[in-house]
């Protein structure tokens, strides 16, 4: 459908639309929309269709004609949006548009104003017409819009000559800087219900509520986010390639939660996002596994699937990146040692949560392709938490970091066997010097609470359970493997047809084995995690293939950890195919 001009008048609120001129703007009788006290009784801007733009035209180049803030001759308007025009120190607010156009023109209320302070970062509002003038005082520099408005304001002290006569003595006192907000009001949007779930805060939203992230390097400061981000907005303009266009006219590409303001990873509307919980105890070697996990995947999918796993986003997944590389790419025990995750260390960042700053962890995010099925791609998201995080009491309302489990696709709960003492009578013999390291326990307890936070949020009663796949690791079985006997564990991954396939029965008795060990040995830990789901498979898994060696740093501290020499993950990858192979059957097939 054709677009139009579609055109406010800022001051007294008359609106038209344009179809393709010439259209005049003055104060003459013959102008299509007359304004007052204009500097000629001719028309001073005239707007005119040429090809497939509107262009807007200085009509008596006396040079009082202002588009999106700047003095034009003549200036050919790009595509879809919005844009602010000023003549004579008229204001009026431009769209160029289809249908929807009449929408826009019924939301644009003149009779309200916003101030935007970008020193302060901060909104005023909204105030009457009359009122920027004496709030702003004689300060330049300072955006103002009336609402409706969305993309694109005017400079105040272009505009406030013609603001100052209209309702002044009509309303109440002006407001003093103390009374006013310190952002737009916005509608409230539901946090539990909608089409998309945030990968960083784990709120949901619909489409409409996506934010954009400005590009112009004059619009850094985001009022909540702080002076150091661009500005997230509602984009109401686009290009020709359907990019949001941002206040200063620049295309803003990439998109932000509208409830913690964090960038979304890329193609984050196109295609599903499965977030992936991995729980665990304080060093049990959560940030290896899933170091070594990202590497595994990347081969395993392609070799044996024909998928490729790859970085959504390279610069995002950077910490993670760096763990992978000290881990793979190193020749010492000193320089492949990760640091255990802090709470409040590189892998997290503050953010704005329902009202309050928190600290939530970043995601990791890496995208599943099939070239010959390019519509069933998704993206898988990780979190690196800390053991902490699971423990009971953390989980307040200022530290929610653990909170994505209630919305995860799948859940990898890491047990630790060396920490429990059962397991450890039985591992009489075996070098390692993790068993010289005596630590309390209490992975079963850390099992319950994650069933109690995921059952309150999600509003459940005790005795139900969830369908969420959990794969429970019984990590480090390079020390312990041997206590299943003397027949291996089966291959899960087989041949089935162009590509491979998981072979969901020898997962399942391969299962079974495990889950056998574990009511032995260690039974709290199957009955709290069958309590919580009713798809729950046990996995044996050594992340590093060997037992590690000890070690003293620079700091002459004793440390203990992987000899990169010797690096030889085992059955990394199958907890996460089986859980794929539950979402995406399409992608990893199943034979039964």
């Amino acid at each position: 459908m054709a677009e139009s001009l579609w055109i406010v008048d800022c001051v007294g609120g008359a609106s038209q639309e344009v179809n393709g001129g010439p259209f005049l703007i003055g104060s003459s009788p013959a102008c299509d929309l007359r304004v007052a006290g204009g500097s000629t009784g001719l028309g001073t801007a005239r707007i005119q269709k040429r090809g497939d733009r509107y262009v807007i035209e200085d009509a008596q180049s006396a040079g009082t004609v202002i588009l999106d803030g700047q003095k034009v001759a003549a200036e050919a308007l790009d595509g879809a949006g919005e844009h602010s025009l000023v003549v004579d120190g008229h204001p009026f607010a431009l769209l160029v548009a289809g249908v929807n156009g009449r929408q826009w023109l019924g939301g644009v209320n003149p009779k309200e104003w916003w101030i935007y302070r970008q020193e302060e970062q901060a909104w005023d509002g909204p105030v009457q017409p009359w009122e920027v003038s004496m709030i702003i005082g004689g300060t330049t520099g300072i955006i103002t819009m009336c609402s409706g408005m969305s993309a694109m304001g005017f400079y105040a002290e272009h505009i406030v000559g013609k603001l100052g006569d209209v309702g002044a003595g009509d309303g109440p006192p002006p407001l003093k800087p103390d009374d006013v907000v310190t952002e737009p009001e916005v509608s409230e949007i539901d946090t539990e219900y909608g089409e998309f779930t945030c990968p960083v805060c784990w709120l949901k939203f619909d489409r409409g509520d996506l934010m954009n992230i400005a590009v112009h390097a004059s619009l850094r400061g985001d009022p909540v986010l702080g002076e150091e981000h661009m500005q997230r907005f509602l984009a109401s303009r686009f290009n020709d390639r359907g990019q949001a266009i941002d206040a200063m006219g620049v295309a803003a590409p990439e998109n932000a939660c509208p409830h913690c303001r964090r960038k979304l990873p890329q193609g984050f509307i196109d295609e599903p996002h499965y977030i992936f919980s991995i729980v665990g105890a304080p060093t049990s070697g959560k940030s290896y596994y899933l170091s070594v996990l990202i590497k595994m995947m990347q081969n395993r999918l392609f070799q044996d699937f024909n998928v490729r796993f790859r970085d959504s986003s390279p610069s995002e997944n950077a910490v993670l990146n760096d763990m992978k590389r000290h881990l793979f790419g190193s020749s010492s025990p000193q320089d492949a040692y990760l640091a255990k995750t802090d709470l409040e260390g590189a892998l997290y960042e503050r953010l704005p949560r329902q009202g309050r700053q928190v600290m939530l962890p970043k995601p990791f995010v890496f995208r599943v392709s099939d070239d010959d099925r390019p519509e069933n791609g998704f993206s898988l998201v990780f979190y690196d938490n800390a053991g902490e995080h699971f423990e009971p009491g953390r989980n307040s309302a200022d530290s929610p970091g653990a909170q994505h489990i209630a919305v995860a696709s799948g859940v990898i709960f890491l047990f630790d066997p060396l920490f429990n003492s059962e397991f450890r009578d039985r591992l009489a013999g075996v070098e390692d010097p993790q068993l010289k390291k005596q630590q309390a326990d209490q992975q079963d307890v850390i099992l319950s609470e994650a069933e109690v936070r995921i059952k309150e949020l999600l509003g459940m009663a005790s005795h139900e359970k969830i369908s969420t796949p959990i794969s429970v690791i019984v990590g480090k079985s390079d020390a312990w493997k041997h206590l299943l006997g003397d027949e291996p564990l089966e291959e899960v991954v087989v041949d089935g047809g162009d590509t491979k396939a998981l072979d969901s029965d020898a997962l399942n008795r391969n299962s079974l084995r495990i889950r056998k060990l574990l009511v032995e040995v260690c039974p709290a830990i199957v009955s709290n995690v069958e309590a919580i789901s009713n798809e729950v498979r046990f996995f044996a898994v050594s992340s590093l293939g060997h037992a590690p060696v000890q070690f003293v740093d620079p700091d002459g501290a004793e440390r203990i950890g992987p000899d990169p020499t010797r690096l030889k993950p085992e059955r990394v990858e199958d907890p996460i195919l089986w859980m794929l192979s539950k979402l995406t059957p399409e992608t990893i097939p199943s034979k039964t």
